[in-house]
């Protein structure tokens, strides 16, 4: 018999020709997904780098959330400030912050002139303002910036609301908002929390009002040195990073970032610690 005979291995050559082409074809393809995904995670970072993000606080000092007076940015900030840095650091934003008056703020907000601002929850609000909300349409305390108790602070066994009904005196800080006392409260105007402690120590007031919880943290021993911390708190509030509707509908992924970040950045300690390293202790004790 004439010509070249077949073999074993001239019937599978075909086959394994076959396999390898599919195994180089899928090679092929996995490093274009893993080309793909790699541009797409680059692609969101340098998004995210170069978006920025507009945040308004209030231009009067208002511890232990902003430090300082005017458009300039205290150094240390305020807790708030710090806080906000530390979540946009991890989301790879910019932030840019202005000062101005608190209801300036709330219209630039309106106006979409600047991104985001912290306040408490307002039905109000809802028209210009996006807050983090759970399924039924309800203010999502688990991504709240920070929540805050306030208590009553009065000389020891004084026990001040009892006697309410006969009429008491309650310094309050300038800049807080005050919320709704029991008949018989008068309340006064003071500069500072430090100067509402002194008054009460010196009883020409029954009693103020302070910071004594945050995110569950209750406040040191002995911090408010000289009087008594009365629990449980009188009131509870909960501050949220709102966004303007323009900021939202353009980056509602971002948006939705960063109050998953600002979970993961929370230093309740760090608000006491500012009201305890100031030369002149202030204490806070509600945002707006």
């Amino acid at each position: 018999m004439s010509g070249h005979s077949r073999t074993e291995n001239d019937e599978v050559s075909p086959a394994l020709s076959g396999i390898v082409k599919i195994m180089n074809g899928v090679r092929a393809l996995l490093c274009l997904l893993s080309l793909t995904i790699t541009a797409a995670q680059t692609n969101a970072a340098q998004e995210n780098m170069t978006t920025g993000l507009t945040f308004c606080y209030e231009d009067k000092q208002l511890l232990p959330y902003y430090a300082g007076d005017g458009e300039q940015i205290a150094s240390p900030p305020g807790v708030t400030i710090e806080h906000l840095q530390a979540a946009a650091k991890l989301t790879r934003i910019q932030l840019m912050l202005q000062r101005k008056p608190w209801l300036r703020c709330l219209q630039l907000l309106e106006q979409n002139k600047v991104d985001a601002l912290v306040a408490t929850y307002a039905e109000s609000r809802r028209s210009f303002a996006v807050y983090p909300l759970t399924s039924n349409d309800e203010p999502d305390n688990r991504l709240a910036l920070s929540q805050h108790s306030t208590c009553l602070v009065q000389r020891h066994n004084d026990n001040v609301m009892q006697r309410s009904g006969a009429g008491i005196i309650i310094a309050r800080p300038l800049g807080y908002a005050t919320p709704d006392y029991p008949v018989g409260v008068s309340i006064v105007p003071v500069q500072s929390q430090q100067q509402a402690f002194d008054l009460v120590k010196q009883g020409r007031v029954d009693a103020t009002t302070t910071l004594c919880e945050v995110n569950q943290l209750p406040a040191p021993t002995g911090f408010t040195e000289g009087l008594e911390v009365v629990y449980p708190p009188l009131y509870q509030t909960t501050g949220y990073l709102v966004f303007s509707k323009a900021f939202y509908l353009q980056h509602q992924k971002l948006a939705t970032s960063l109050w998953q970040a600002l979970q993961q950045t929370q230093e309740p300690q760090r608000y006491y610690q500012y009201l305890q390293q100031q030369s002149e202790p202030q204490q806070a004790d509600k945002p707006h």
